[in-house]
């Protein structure tokens, strides 16, 4: 297995956390992504199952395949009818031809296109779907575009994924050669209500806080919260989280 860098299986530490407070896609996002007639289908970089739970309900047969032990717990134990796999996007556990579709929910971007793009096409069927999909706060929001960049500032990060999915949505990105069609783009925007400490509680299931010095994360943790209750949108002492997911599909192509 390819050596992964250490913020991509930092997950598993809180993966408990990660499980309760992350959204999961939208039901209208795989309606999009999932042929109907899927009959299985491999969640990719699955975590604790949070999309391969969903899947269980739509296909006879899913296979959900993650490289972190301690997620892959929680993802077994929540998803029971799921055969769980260790492995990553650039060395997946099974035979040529094997699914109808796969799909990866919030970590495309820590794989390498060049390996994992031919090896998906490798275990996809001729003209099965590759659906790539990612969950987060819309930060086309003004409040929360400002609540999001004091997090990153806090956390010394930047928006990468955020640069990512920029430059999905800006036009075809696949590597030259690859056995895949020019993916299409889909949005689907929701609200969800939930309390200043379960907002906080999602922001603390992010890598760069997970590496943090426990008495860091208090710290932080106190200030993320203060800063939640100051800039979002409360009705009936809940906030109004408006969420987005970006979706990416594309068939195999050849034989």
């Amino acid at each position: 297995m390819s050596q992964l860098p250490e913020l991509a299986v930092s997950f598993g530490a809180a993966a408990q956390d990660y499980d309760r407070y992350r959204t999961a896609p939208p039901a209208q996002a795989l309606d999009w992504l999932l042929p109907a007639d899927c009959a299985s289908v491999l969640d990719l970089g699955a975590g604790t199952g949070l999309l391969t739970r969903q899947l269980a309900d739509r296909a006879a047969e899913v296979v959900a395949v993650e490289p972190d032990a301690r997620m892959r717990e929680v993802l077994a134990a929540a998803c029971p009818r799921a055969t769980v796999l260790e492995g990553t996007g650039e060395h997946i556990p099974l035979p040529d031809a094997r699914v109808d579709a796969v799909t990866i929910s919030a970590a495309w971007h820590w794989m390498d296109p060049a390996v994992a793009l031919p090896e998906i096409a490798r275990v996809l069927k001729p003209g099965g779907t590759l659906g790539i999909l990612y969950t987060r706060r819309d930060r086309r929001v003004p409040w929360l575009d400002r609540l999001d960049a004091y997090v990153h500032d806090e956390m010394g990060t930047d928006d990468r994924i955020g640069d990512l999915i920029g430059r999905m949505n800006d036009g075809p990105w696949l590597p030259d050669g690859v056995p895949f069609a020019e993916p299409e783009p889909h949005a689907d925007t929701w609200t969800a209500a939930m309390s200043a400490e379960e907002v906080t509680a999602m922001f603390a299931t992010y890598s760069r806080f997970i590496a943090l010095p426990a008495d860091r994360k208090r710290e932080l943790a106190a200030r993320i919260e203060a800063k939640v209750r100051e800039t979002a949108e409360v009705r009936d002492d809940l906030v109004r989280l408006p969420l987005v997911c970006y979706s990416w599909r594309t068939q195999r192509t050849g034989s």
